[in-house]
């Protein structure tokens, strides 16, 4: 018998293969052209040719891509997707066709899914009729063809698998199911990481039903081998998981509750029914995404997969299990009423809120599982291996909490809140919630636990059918089944050329290329520019996934703002700021491009700007290149990724003072993030030479600054440079402005030519030393932050005395201003109280020990500027050309 389950199972994965090519055709039609019409199909491609490509080409940086440039990791924003990687890379690197590889490795893991469904199931009933429609339901359910669209959402096979080896290696307490558990999580976490925080929730949630049903026959070795696993699971992951962690400490990113609740299930969902073969209904559209509906035929199996937890009571025991049923009827009748009400509770009565009853429902499952387990151990039972019983009762929880979780942050029932989700209960205390955006997707638990309770539905039928019934009620149940789930043919895209014109010609372009396509910050556009750039193989700045940093949203802002002329001087700009962005395509016939742009890109190739060269038209996409024009001003800024800066670390600049003057000691100070790396003379024309040291910022941008200084010596510090009447004296040239929210919202503080005010609202303060050091720079929100002012007296009592402090005020400051605030400033010499003076300009430099009212200061409704000393009239330099280059060009 086992040797034949053994043969069968290469057939049953041809099988459903074959089912899968059926209920998504047309798709086999035309494997290398058609595709979803969906950006993420494009996003998901580009995932995972782009594994494949770091699996060979540089281990050491697996997830870093190519999109989204300069920002790094792009990889970590969607999906790792490192197991079909090994098979899509090989496909495309034969065929140089993405779209190819993407379909058949969305068809062959899409089955290979519902093949691992079906080996569980029949090792757990040794029941092919049932393993089978298992595995046909939980391959071809509505939700799994719903998601056609998203390719990550088909890769289930962790999900049986992990289950059922976790719930092996605790029945046996063998290590060799539990090495099965590891590797299983581990591909299924490479793969889609999505899938694997939702099933480890589950895997936790089942290990403690099973303790709760199996009390005896433990083993101090059971724990080692369990920490041993996890240590070595942490360790195999660590190359994937620990760039996803680097991601959300440089970029932030996490989801809000709010992003969650527009991608939620409701409770209706799980009712929703769509047209098939087999009837006609009219959706609601009461779901996100995908339907949760199992359809009549599945959910009828598992009914019948229920009755398996009927048993004979135990007279010793009857009162516990009457109160145990009394408590699940009246949660279910509590949950009824709360579904009824809408959430609102009654004059005199207070109900509990549907997720509360939910809640109990899970605690009183849990207390029955703990009172068979107590039974078992009270009678000596010592087989640890789960019955049909406990497997249901298993199965029950993990549906019971999957669906809970699933209906978000706020519960809805027919489009309306009916109170708190289990969702919003958890998120702020378990981490890995807030990488989730569609709750939705937990119900793929509920997926996973309703395919198996119908198995265990179809072997209650046969032992209690005659061999000639149960086969004819299998197959009629596997037809009807067949009929509801059919909803082919599905809608499909194409993709007539995989390589434009344009795309040969940026090929050709050197190396280290950068290229933004625009229209950009639209989602298909910039998911089309990633598949494209397979092919082309540059950096591009466009980039579309689950996860997008702020900047394409910043330039598609500045680039659309009208002129003349047009780009506007803020585009050319910030184009500049991403180094080293050298070619633009305008796609002429984007539908996110309006006609009046459109005519004016083609009106630019007569008389383009400054700092683009039109080279040609290609197709329907015009190329560009971009040549930045020397930059004037005192502050020049850079934007590099973490690949490109630790590939070409050596800054080459060349630049001039905007006013050589011999009595000024001009230089420029190079920063990397922020800090300081070296500092030049720029005493007429020269070059700057720096070698930019790791670390680097891996996830976020890293930004190299070059920053505009003077001195003047010290003895040209005459009278212009006390500082009022507190008898100290600037160490150099000082510029202080304030403006209130109606006279300019600004605040700037500006020493030899350096800005050290933060510019936000508040209070910006800087302290130098006497020798002309900047020993602090720091923002006080005191119109809205209630700590702000308290920070702010403590940051001034924190100076030692002599310190010169200069003070500016944007937007507004007095709103929550306290007397303590108050009294610090005074101590620099500051006489002024902004308390009382909304919105009001406040700019001053003191010095710390002064006596109130010595300090030079304004106050008032006007922008303030105030001077110390003789800043020149004309002051920066002149950046001709910037240049990061390879290391060993220097030698």
């Amino acid at each position: 018998m086992r040797e034949r389950m053994r043969r069968a199972h290469p057939a049953v994965f041809v099988l459903l293969l074959a089912a899968v090519i059926l209920y998504t055709w047309p798709l086999v039609t035309d494997l290398a052209h058609l595709y979803p019409d969906n950006p993420d199909a494009r996003v998901l491609t580009w995932a995972m040719i782009t594994a494949f490509r770091n699996l060979v080409t540089q281990p050491h940086a697996l997830l870093q891509g190519n999109a989204f440039y300069p920002v790094g990791l792009s990889l970590t924003f969607s999906e790792p997707l490192f197991a079909p990687a090994i098979v899509a890379g090989p496909l495309h690197a034969l065929t140089g066709n993405p779209v190819l590889a993407y379909n058949v490795a969305l068809l062959l893991f899409w089955a290979l899914s519902g093949w691992v469904m079906y080996a569980v199931t029949v090792r757990l009933t040794r029941d092919r009729a049932a393993a089978l429609l298992a595995a046909a339901i939980f391959t071809l359910c509505p939700y799994r063809t719903d998601m056609y669209v998203e390719f990550n959402m088909e890769m289930t096979f962790g999900i049986p698998l992990a289950v059922y080896a976790l719930v092996r290696f605790l029945e046996s307490q063998r290590a060799r199911y539990l090495a099965l558990f590891c590797v299983t999580l581990w591909l299924q976490a490479i793969s889609v990481l999505y899938y694997a925080v939702i099933l480890a929730g589950a895997l936790g949630l089942v290990a403690l039903q099973y303790a709760a049903l199996r009390w005896s026959g433990w083993r101090v070795r059971t724990l080692l081998l369990a920490a041993a696993g996890a240590l070595a699971l942490g360790v195999a992951l660590s190359p994937v998981l620990q760039p996803f962690l680097v991601t959300r400490r440089e970029l932030g990113f996490e989801r809000r509750l709010s992003e969650v609740q527009d991608r939620s299930a409701e409770v209706m969902s799980y009712v929703e029914m769509r047209p098939n073969r087999l009837y006609r209904a009219v959706p609601a559209g009461y779901y996100y995404e995908a339907t949760l509906f199992m359809g009549f035929v599945a959910l009828g199996l598992a009914a019948l997969g229920l009755l398996w937890l009927r048993r004979e009571r135990a007279a010793a025991s009857a009162w516990p299990e009457r109160a145990l049923w009394a408590a699940t009827l009246g949660a279910i009748v509590l949950a009824g009423l709360a579904l009824g009400t809408g959430g609102r509770s009654g004059p005199l009565v207070r109900l509990p809120s549907f997720t509360a009853t939910g809640v109990a429902l899970l605690m009183i499952l849990l207390a029955r599982e703990a009172l068979d387990g107590w039974r078992r151990r009270q009678r000596g039972l010592a087989d640890r291996r789960l019955d049909p019983r406990g497997w249901v009762q298993l199965l029950l929880g993990v549906s019971l909490a999957a669906f809970l979780l699933s209906l978000g942050p706020v519960v809805s029932f027919r489009g309306r809140p009916i109170g708190p989700g289990l969702y919003a209960w958890l998120q702020p205390y378990v981490l890995p919630l807030r990488a989730l955006r569609a709750a939705n997707r937990i119900g793929v638990l509920v997926v996973f636990a309703v395919s198996l309770l119908a198995a265990f539905g179809v072997t209650w039928l046969r032992a209690r059918l005659p061999r000639r019934a149960f086969v004819g009620v299998t197959a009629m149940l596997g037809l009807l089944l067949a009929l509801e789930y059919a909803t082919f043919p599905l809608a499909f895209g194409r993709v007539p050329s995989l390589a434009r014109p344009v795309d040969r010609v940026i090929a050709a372009s050197p190396a280290d290329a950068v290229v933004l396509e625009w229209p950009t910050n639209v989602p298909m556009t910039d998911a089309d520019a990633m598949l494209r750039s397979l092919g082309h193989g540059k950096r591009i700045v466009n980039g579309y996934s689950g996860f997008v940093p702020r900047l394409p949203a910043q330039l598609s802002r500045l680039l659309t703002m009208p002129g003349p002329p047009y780009p506007t001087p803020a585009a050319e700009a910030y184009l500049r700021r991403i180094y080293p962005l050298d070619l633009l395509v305008v796609r002429l016939t984007d539908k996110a491009l309006p006609p009046p742009r459109r005519s004016a890109w083609r009106e630019l190739r007569q008389a383009p700007p400054a700092f683009l060269r039109f080279r040609g038209s290609y197709g329907d996409e015009d190329l560009w290149d971009v040549a930045p024009r020397p930059e004037r001003g005192t502050v020049a800024e850079r934007w590099v990724s973490f690949g490109f800066l630790s590939d070409h670390p050596l800054l080459r600049a060349m630049l001039r003072p905007l006013a050589p003057d011999p009595r000024l000691e001009q230089s420029a100070l190079v920063l990397l993030n922020g800090q300081p790396v070296a500092e030049q003379r720029i005493d007429g024309d020269g070059v700057l030479t720096a070698t930019l040291p790791p670390p680097y910022l891996q996830a976020a941008f890293n930004v190299v600054t070059l920053n505009f200084r003077y001195r003047r010596p010290h003895a040209a510090l005459d009278d212009r440079y006390r500082i009022g009447l507190t008898g100290g004296v600037s160490p150099g040239d000082l510029r202080v402005q304030s403006a209130g929210q109606p006279y300019g919202e600004s605040a700037s503080i500006v020493f030899n030519g350096v800005e050290l005010a933060a510019n936000r609202r508040g209070y910006s303060l800087a302290a130098l030393a006497p020798d002309g050091r900047v020993q602090a720079t720091e923002a006080f929100d005191t119109f809205l932050d209630p700590q702000a002012a308290a920070r702010l007296a403590a940051f001034i009592a924190s100076l030692p005395p002599g310190t010169l402090v200069a003070g500016a005020v944007r937007d507004e400051a007095s709103h929550r201003l306290t007397e303590d605030a108050v009294a610090a400033l005074r101590s620099l010499g500051v006489a002024g109280d902004l308390r009382g003076h909304f919105r009001e300009s406040h700019a001053f430099v003191g010095m710390k020990g002064a006596p109130a009212g010595t300090a030079l200061e304004a106050l008032g409704p006007r922008e303030l500027a105030l001077t110390v000393g003789q800043p020149p009239p004309t002051l920066g330099f002149e950046l001709q050309t910037f240049a990061l280059e390879r290391a060993a060009s220097g030698r």
